[in-house]
């Protein structure tokens, strides 16, 4: 995207005020314009007037599930607002415009055959479930253990980790922290060079919009990674974010997005390496966007009559490298199409149908190919179209430099791309997970009923239902489809068989019905604490004395914000930033009440202390404690 295409967006943004609404627009057209028009601001970082037009859209629509987005997007312009506030300024050092499918291979930072397609032993993921990003994991060769995104039963995207066994086999694969799971899709993990600290983008995680930027550290003292923090502006934009990392000399950054470009590309932003950044207010007369292309305002300067400004002919001229690219790439599945016909004429029966199978897939490539090439020429004449209409004479970068960016001149090139050749799937076997034994009570068919291959009992207070003895075992039918069977050895020898693990009372009476209608009209409620036998009444009483008497240090509190529908006033939200540093969270309530949780403080004072504050300022407010 060029500076004149963001000056092009800010200014629509700002003209959008101003335009009358011409016509008669029946309801949905109406919440369709507020939406678009929230959107433009959205991306161009004017939260206030996106919230605006979102609230606008949500009074409007009666459509439930387009009301959850719109509450979303409305938080995102609320996280902006609050990462707007203080930022760091990296300057960018060269840029370049890669495809979506291998922007990793031109990553200084990795090597050859570090880079493996999605799907592999590790990520078996279904067409359907692919993620549009994600089509590589990162594995070196000389790699020990890996964290790598793969997708759950859901379908979304979560961080795992896995660990080399020997030269071919590696450990089943375990979600790498509860820290690092969100709602949403975690995707390329980098760790840095130490190890103690794990980059990644993530769309579940608070943010402005798209992937955010994210990154944990490793907590020596817990063995766990820390609850991730946002990287912040402008790493982390309106845009989608994937990708970050600092080289290991500490010379630079690497920041991936699709910020300022469309379709199937992402661009690769180089910026110079801040050791500790420090982040400072955005100034009134500072542009978000071109601090967000990492751009200083001295080189944003005015071109000369007939040039191209200096991003202008980055643009142009990474189009005309992709171009000559794509035609190089469409020669070569010719040839290899005319080679194999030619060698397809002179072949056995058998070897022509595995030939006209490769013909096929060289043939479809080449398709594609020519329908990107296409696109590309299109961008090309509208691009020169304009020079000319500008009065504009455009110039190219040599080809010695293919698929990069020239920087301004007197500045000297410390970052150069240069295309990494792709690793192929190595033969390796992955462990596949045990699955583990589901203790929940249930009834399942006759004859799926299930008996635990432990019957040690877990500690504290537990209860279970007795609901038979025999002299020998009981088989699968016995037990008429129950599940988790006890079976313990008496003294007397015989054997005394017990169903389900409850840690409440009440949650055993509930299920000593469903027994007893099962064909054990006899059973009855036993009780043990740390496993030994007790009476099912100082069970009760223990456990109702342990919940009257929750410690305080199990406990935080959280400051509650209602009466205000979906969205807290801007006034509001700033008093609450102004006055603490805590998350503001959204949650709707079964009654269909919108509150905003504010914490959470693990100290009570501490929650008290704002409550009175926002109270001073007429804001509505209260305290509950919450279990940590």
């Amino acid at each position: 995207m060029t500076a004149f295409y963001k000056y092009f967006m800010a200014f629509t943004a700002i003209l959008l005020t101003c335009l009358p609404a011409y016509g008669q627009q029946d309801g949905e057209d109406k919440v369709e314009e507020d939406l678009r028009r929230a959107g433009i601001f959205h991306r161009n970082y004017q939260f206030e007037k996106a919230v605006e037009y979102y609230t606008a859209a949500l009074d409007k629509t009666a459509d439930s599930t387009l009301k959850l987005e719109i509450m979303d997007r409305i938080v995102e312009c609320q996280n902006g607002q609050s990462m707007m506030q203080y930022i760091v300024r990296p300057k960018e050092t060269t840029s370049g415009i890669f495809r979506i499918s291998e922007f990793f291979l031109y990553i200084n930072e990795f090597s050859d055959n570090s880079w493996i397609p999605v799907p592999n032993p590790f990520i078996k993921a279904p067409v359907h479930r692919m993620n549009r990003f994600y089509t590589s994991m990162y594995l070196p060769e000389e790699s020990g253990s890996v964290i790598f995104s793969a997708p759950d039963e859901s379908g979304a995207w979560n961080l795992y980790t896995s660990s080399r066994k020997d030269s071919t086999v590696w450990t089943a694969p375990v979600l790498l922290s509860e820290n690092v799971l969100s709602s949403g899709n975690e995707i390329f993990p980098i760790l840095s060079k130490d190890g103690k600290t794990l980059y990644f983008a993530s769309d579940g995680l608070p943010g402005m919009g798209g992937y955010d930027l994210f990154y944990s550290t490793w907590d020596d003292e817990n063995e766990d990674w820390t609850p991730p923090e946002n990287l912040g502006f402008p790493y982390s934009s309106t845009g989608d974010d994937i990708l970050f990392l600092n080289d290991e000399e500490g010379s630079c950054s690497v920041i991936v997005s699709n910020r300022e470009t469309e379709g199937d590309s992402v661009k690769i932003y180089v910026t110079e390496f801040i050791a500790t950044p420090v982040k400072t207010p955005i100034g009134k007369d500072e542009s978000p966007l071109l601090i967000s292309s990492f751009t200083h305002r001295q080189e944003m300067s005015e071109p000369a009559s007939g040039t191209a400004g200096p991003r202008q002919n980055d643009s142009y001229s990474l189009l005309m490298h992709q171009l000559r690219r794509l035609q190089n790439e469409h020669r070569e599945k010719l040839d290899k199409i005319e080679e194999s016909r030619r060698i397809y004429g002179n072949a056995s029966d058998e070897d022509r149908e595995f030939l006209a199978g490769i013909i096929r897939d060289i043939e479809q490539e080449s398709m594609s190919i020519k329908k990107q090439i296409d696109e590309v020429s299109a961008k090309v004449r509208d691009m020169e179209t304009q020079f000319l209409a500008d009065g504009i004479i455009p110039m190219t970068y040599d080809d010695e430099q293919p698929e990069s960016t020239k920087l301004p001149s007197g500045t000297e090139r410390t970052y150069i791309f240069r295309k990494h050749a792709p690793g192929k799937i190595p033969y390796i076997i992955v462990e596949v997970p045990e699955p583990e034994f589901d203790y929940s009570f249930k009834i399942l068919g006759r004859d799926k009923g299930q008996f635990v291959e432990d019957n040690t009992l877990p500690s504290g207070i537990v209860y279970q239902i007795q609901f038979m003895v025999l002299s020998t075992r009981a088989t699968v039918r016995d037990i008429r489809g129950m599940s988790p069977v006890f079976v313990t050895r008496m003294p007397s020898g015989k054997y005394l068989h017990t169903v389900g693990l409850f840690g409440t009372y009440q949650e055993a009476l509930y299920n000593l019905n469903r027994v007893k209608k099962n064909g054990f009209p006899e059973s009855f409620i036993i009780a043990f604490d740390n496993g030994k036998s007790i009476s099912v009444k100082t069970a009760r009483n223990m456990e109702g004395k342990k919940h009257s008497s929750a410690s305080e240090s199990e406990l935080a509190w959280q400051v509650i914000l209602s009466g205000y529908g979906q969205a807290l006033p801007q006034s509001v939200l700033s008093t609450v930033q102004e006055l603490c540093s805590k998350d503001i969270t959204r949650t709707v309530q079964d009654d269909g009440e919108t509150v905003f949780s504010v914490g959470p403080f693990s100290d009570h004072d501490e929650a008290e202390t704002l409550l009175e504050k926002l109270d001073k300022e007429g804001i509505k407010v209260s305290i509950k404690s919450i279990k940590l």
